[in-house]
């Protein structure tokens, strides 16, 4: 068999995806921690993390259905044949209803399929095995099924949350603490979110296994980091990685290959093909487009069943490994995601970032911003450690070795961590989110760099306004395209938030008190604070306010004035109204027309009249 991609594992490199991707562990509910008997685990790894999701997604299908009413129905219908975890409702934007259904184990997730699923007869149709399917209407007379022994474990599950409602709930909040934590609560990836992205992978995946040996479809990004929020794109990396049974040293038997030649044309050749798979065999994919002349080739599609807009590249380890390491710093104390998502939208808010590519900072960028802000030594410590900490305490188990030799190696076992590196300072989250403001609008952007690397700025290697260093590939700066412009508004309006955060908090509780006064949109904010307080002033008179009448008493004083401008009924308005109208239409009568002499004006009256008559 040909290997379509090349191999990552070259000799004396190790990887370790064998137990990664052949694993069916049972699920774990709890995404950070695992409880243990003993104190010897507490933190769960990234890798058990995937394979859990993975194992998911492996037993799961996602079921088209009339309503949420469907439930019972399909309940009983596959639980003849299986046993059903969990069942979660969504819908799409096209109002279309779903279910994925989690069964206990692979095998009765084949065992339905064997049994009570089908194709569709038509002759337009090329059938294929895949885990989004229908449930259609019963032929003849209707089955009656007991009462399901659970229930539904989420309804409209991945629905966009409420802004209204959200900003009406972030004002009842006692603390700008708990505003923090209700904002990262509410916004967050949740598990469903989480469940269709590997679905949609693991769609992919049973698509190209006929293909490729070894194949691995796998989110990477937001939506495995735990910075994700509902709603975000979901990236795929396509891996075809050899692993050690794979390449049997005494084994003579060697398949053959079909070799390609060069570095990277093949490869956007075989994405180039991936791209044309998408089109004509994945059910639910569309708006296929092909970027395959980039540094990383590209093939982008929109999924419909699941609402999703999806990057598919090949062999971008470098992005799995950095998300591994932001889940890391995520994952080691509760407070690093919250502040995080409460420092991109307030960056949304003000418009630092902006949805389409260009001059602006993103959210990447301001991700490590917040980590390196973390990372500072305080008085009472520093919450997260070094990249160059986990690095030094990496060990065999830990060497991971990405495309064009790029060395990712860091400790990957926060087990392994000593307590004293991390969580030390205890400050809350309203705290923290001030000492961001504040250290931002103190740092030397012109001179110093930010490296988490490091964990200190470091001089900066070129006049690039804005350097933040990649972790990874450390001779890159991920935030080179953003202008000099851009770069002096960031530091104004870090000033700007740190006033208006301090202030707000001496203030009583209102309708923009605390965290409000930073999310809300400034170019929406005056309109949503005069919607929430109503329309107490009225309209008063132009006429009032600036024309004099000749009736007026000449010695009148300042408190006559201000008598005339207090308001006025919905009469008083009106007529206001219509007298404006007036004064208008006077404006705007035609003046009289202006002749060189009197006999030009005396034909064109001539012509008017005879017109008239």
């Amino acid at each position: 068999m040909s290997v379509l991609f090349r191999s990552l594992v070259n000799k004396g490199k190790k990887h370790l995806f064998k137990k990664l991707l052949n694993s069916n562990q049972s699920t774990c509910r709890c995404v950070f921690f695992r409880k243990y008997s003993g104190s010897e685990k507490r933190f769960l790894s990234f890798d058990e993390i995937v394979a859990q999701r993975r194992g998911e997604a492996k037993r799961s299908i996602v079921v088209q259905v009339n309503s949420e009413a469907s439930f019972k129905e399909l309940y009983g219908y596959c639980s003849k044949y299986a046993t059903i975890k969990d069942v979660h409702h969504y819908k799409n934007s096209n109002d279309e209803h779903f279910m994925l259904i989690e069964f206990g184990s692979e095998e009765s997730l084949q065992d339905v399929l064997r049994s009570c699923s089908t194709h569709q007869k038509d002759v337009d149709i090329m059938a294929l095995n895949s885990p989004f399917l229908w449930f259609r209407a019963s032929n003849g007379r209707t089955e009656s099924y007991a009462t399901p022994a659970t229930v539904l474990a989420s309804i409209n599950g991945i629905e966009q949350v409420d802004e209204d409602k959200l900003f009406k709930d972030l004002v009842e909040c006692d603390t700008v603490s708990d505003q923090i934590q209700l904002l990262y609560d509410r916004t967050r990836l949740n598990d469903l979110g989480a469940r269709l992205r590997y679905m949609v992978a693991r769609q992919i995946e049973c698509m190209l296994e006929s293909l490729y040996a070894n194949v691995a479809v796998r989110p990477f990004g937001s939506s495995i980091n735990g910075f994700g929020k509902m709603g975000c794109d979901l990236d795929l990396v396509l891996t075809n990685t050899l692993t050690d049974e794979m390449m049997k040293a005494g084994s003579r038997l060697v398949y053959q290959d079909k070799r390609t030649e060069g570095s990277r044309a093949p490869w956007a050749r075989h994405m180039q093909c991936v791209a044309d798979l998408l089109e004509l065999r994945v059910a639910g994919a569309a708006r296929v487009q092909r970027i395959l002349n980039a540094r990383v080739p590209i093939v982008k599609f929109a999924h419909h069943y699941t609402d999703l807009e999806c990057d598919l590249c090949y062999n971008n380890m470098s992005g799995v490994y950095m998300s591994e390491l932001l889940w890391l710093f995520g994952s080691l104390d509760d407070r690093v995601r919250p502040l995080t998502f409460a420092v991109r939208r307030w960056a949304r808010a003000v418009g630092l970032t902006n949805p389409h590519p260009g001059r602006w900072i993103t959210n990447f960028p301001l991700t490590l911003m917040v980590l390196f802000f973390l990372q500072q030594k305080t008085n009472d410590g520093h919450v997260l450690p070094t990249l160059k900490n986990l690095v030094r305490r990496a060990g065999k188990e830990d060497i991971r070795i990405a495309e064009e030799n790029l060395n990712c190696t860091f400790l990957r076992d926060m087990n392994k961590l000593p307590s004293e590196c991390y969580a030390q300072n205890k400050a809350n989250l309203q705290t923290l989110l001030l000492q961001f403001f504040e250290f931002y609008s103190q740092f030397d952007f012109k001179e110093k760099a930010i490296s988490i690397n490091e964990g200190a700025s470091i001089r900066k290697p070129n006049s690039l306004p804005l350097y933040i260093v990649n972790p990874l590939e450390q001779a890159l700066n991920v935030s080179r395209n953003v202008s000099f412009e851009e770069c002096e508004r960031l530091k104004a309006e870090v000033r700007n938030a740190a006033w208006q955060l301090e202030a707000g908090m001496d203030k009583q509780k209102g309708d923009d008190w605390g965290l409000l006064a930073l999310v809300e949109k400034k170019t929406t904010r005056g309109l949503k604070k005069l919607l929430r307080v109503g329309n107490s002033h009225r309209l008063v008179s132009v006429k009032d306010l600036f024309n004099d009448t000749d009736d007026k008493i000449p010695e009148a004083s300042v408190k006559n004035k201000i008598e005339r401008l207090i308001p006025k009924t919905t009469q008083e308005v009106e007529n206001s109204v219509q007298e404006m109208k007036d004064s208008f239409v006077k404006e705007k009568k035609p003046q009289k027309m202006k002749f060189k002499n009197s006999a030009l004006a005396s034909e064109v009256f001539r012509i008017r009249r005879d017109k008239i008559v």
